[in-house]
């Protein structure tokens, strides 16, 4: 937490299975030989992001609760995979190398939609600017990449494909800032509804 303990960081997120980290981790391992210099997000704190706050107060929290358990509501149980990679904001000046996710994504948008239209409505809550983009962040770029070299390791791995998972649920987690990196914590998770 930080100094003011009526606050914490928090965000909503799909977790990922220890399957889908361990061949993230694998994918990271062979970017890391093309020589980039970049910070590796480790694969067990990876997750699939879909609506981060940065600090809220812990009185919100329980309405929260409530519009996430709206916003999952009539959600069926659907299947992912995680698929090639990408760069934000462009290759010109990448600085994050991302892999992002196929399969019933129509499902995933509904889902990140009603979160974003039930956390306006119900908390005035700000939708965000951009489209929603589920991707999952693989490394920090440190010194940039000339945009061949980058546009090379996208053509590269373009057929990195993980196996299926199944999203049954989503998370309220608790992000805690430290020297060696963002420490996640699940306060609670959200079951959808059959």
């Amino acid at each position: 937490m930080n100094d003011d303990n009526s606050h914490i960081r928090a965000f909503i997120a799909i977790s990922l299975p220890k399957e889908i980290k361990k061949e993230l981790h694998g994918l990271q391992e062979q970017l890391r030989k093309s020589g980039i210099k970049a910070s590796w997000p480790k694969p067990e704190a990876m997750h699939l992001t879909l609506k981060f706050f940065g600090n809220i107060n812990i009185s919100k929290i329980d309405a929260v609760k409530t519009c996430m358990t709206k916003a999952v509501t009539g959600v069926s149980i659907h299947s992912l995979y995680v698929s090639g990679i990408g760069v934000f904001p462009s290759v010109k000046k990448a600085r994050v190398i991302w892999s992002g996710t196929k399969g019933q994504t129509n499902v995933l948008e509904k889902l990140a939609n009603r979160l974003e239209v039930t956390l306006f409505e119900d908390m005035g809550i700000k939708k965000e600017n951009k489209s929603f983009l589920p991707h999952l962040t693989v490394a920090r770029i440190k010194k940039s990449i000339f945009p061949k070299t980058m546009i090379k390791l996208i053509q590269e791995f373009k057929n990195f494909h993980s196996e299926d998972f199944f999203v049954s649920e989503i998370k309220f987690f608790q992000s805690e800032l430290t020297s060696s990196g963002a420490i996640h914590k699940i306060i609670f998770s959200i079951p959808f509804k059959h």
